[in-house]
């Protein structure tokens, strides 16, 4: 039997992620985050071509908890 894992995966705006888990088990989202922790230079780089900007690490959209999930022949997507 395989024990519990915990992992953190991310992606920036635009990219997908593609979680998969061995039969007859669960993937469950414990938080979900969308904002910037750190900046761009470090984590999805701006798309700009302006200098860098003073950007603001501790946003944070309270909204991205409230994921619609949608299954369909064992895969989940987060929309």
């Amino acid at each position: 039997m395989e024990s519990l894992r915990s992992n953190l995966v991310q992606a920036c705006d635009d990219e997908r992620i593609t979680l998969h888990c061995p039969k007859n088990t669960h993937i469950i989202l414990q938080n979900v985050f969308y904002g910037r922790l750190v900046p761009s230079d470090q984590l999805c780089p701006l798309i700009s071509t302006q200098d860098p900007i003073n950007e603001d690490t501790s946003c944070d959209v309270i909204e991205a908890y409230s994921v619609r999930i949608k299954t369909a022949k064992h895969k989940i997507e987060i929309i």
